[in-house]
């Protein structure tokens, strides 16, 4: 990147306490602006993992002992922290602490920008929202879908807007060459990634690899991820005689350098912002199964080649998955120079500098 495109000082926000996507996005969007924009801070509630995280990794990180939404206490470490550390931009990844960072913002604070990476539900056009998310500077969506869910529920005011994917940054040379399905094949691999909870699919998931194999489809599925809807899904396994074609893998440290086992990614989720993992599957060349809700049209309209089915309907995507298996269909592997050009890193960056300073 030139050198025109370094920015000042950035501090990245990030106050969940537990572990998951936005967490991880966190940590890397620190270090992808440490590369290729300039220094850059990563500020995270004291005593988490991604506090361990940043420091095991070598990222420059600041720990705030931060409780509940509102903290006197935090506005004021964080105060001491943008003037200490002449921070002159902030991008905070989350939604419900702004009200402390509303307060602390301070010179030489002079852009604050949100990350939304996950579909919101309730409105937050009342008056004291409204005051809250009146000193954001930038609204950053990580798809078109969630661009127009925040466009519908936020105050945006003045903010500017602006759509930038997720960059697949150091992935890029981790990320396999997907299974080619061959005729010699006795069964067809699909994979899952995500936490467990029921609306990232995996109970569908599990209906659908039931019908598949009642049905003469000789199908396996591993699900890579932790979650509280793990109880349930081993009971489903169970009644529904899935043991010896399901895998609960569990958390396994970057699920995406085992794609190159895999045929196909299951991924029958009721709603994505973004899909990473989708996206990450796409990216090594393998067949894709998907509902048509949220951003998973947006990924087509992109020129993404997998098979997407009428939302909720399991039977369609039995459907699409056997006439994959039947007709032992090609990897659509133009997905994968696709998925290079439109979620590089230096793509995501050289968007995002046009909203620093």
């Amino acid at each position: 990147m030139s050198e025109k495109a370094r920015v000042g000082k950035t501090a990245v926000l990030c106050f969940s306490p537990s572990e998951g996507g936005m967490e991880h996005d966190a940590a890397f969007m620190a270090q992808k602006i440490r590369q290729h924009l300039g220094d850059c801070l990563l500020v995270v509630r004291q005593g988490t993992w991604l506090e361990r995280f940043a420091r095991d990794n070598a990222t420059p990180c600041v720990a705030i002992d931060f409780r509940g939404n509102f903290s006197l206490k935090a506005i004021g470490a964080l105060r001491r922290l943008w003037r200490r550390e002449a921070i002159r931009n902030v991008i905070f990844l989350g939604s419900s602490e702004i009200r402390s960072i509303h307060f602390s913002l301070v010179a030489p604070v002079e852009r604050f920008i949100v990350r939304h990476g996950t579909t919101k539900s309730s409105s937050k056009q009342d008056l004291v929202h409204r005051l809250t998310w009146s000193r954001v500077t930038a609204h950053w969506c990580i798809s078109e879908h969630l661009r127009r869910n925040v466009e519908a529920l936020f105050p945006v005011g003045r903010a500017a807007m602006f759509v930038n994917p997720v960059g697949l940054g150091d992935k890029l040379p981790y990320l396999p060459t997907a299974r080619p399905l061959t005729p010699e094949d006795d069964c067809l691999r699909l994979v899952h990634v995500g936490r467990l909870v029921p609306g990232k699919g995996q109970r569908d998931a599990l209906t659908v690899i039931a019908r598949l194999n009642a049905c003469g489809v000789p199908a396996t599925l591993t699900l890579f991820g932790e979650g509280p809807d793990r109880a349930e899904l081993e009971t489903r396994i169970a009644r529904l005689c899935l043991g010896e074609v399901v895998h609960l893998a569990g958390h396994v440290p970057h699920p995406y350098r085992h794609f190159g086992d895999f045929h196909g990614m299951l991924y029958p989720s009721h709603g994505e912002g973004f899909g990473n993992a989708f996206v990450e599957g796409l990216a090594t060349g393998m067949h894709g199964f998907s509902y048509d809700n949220t951003v998973f049209p947006e990924l087509r309209s992109l020129g993404l080649d997998f098979q997407m089915v009428p939302d909720r309907q399991t039977e369609a995507l039995v459907d699409a998955i056997e006439a994959v298996w039947r007709e032992r269909l090609p990897l659509p592997t133009h997905n994968i120079s696709l998925c290079r050009e439109l979620f590089s890193v230096e793509r995501e960056m050289a968007v995002l500098a046009d909203y620093l300073i």
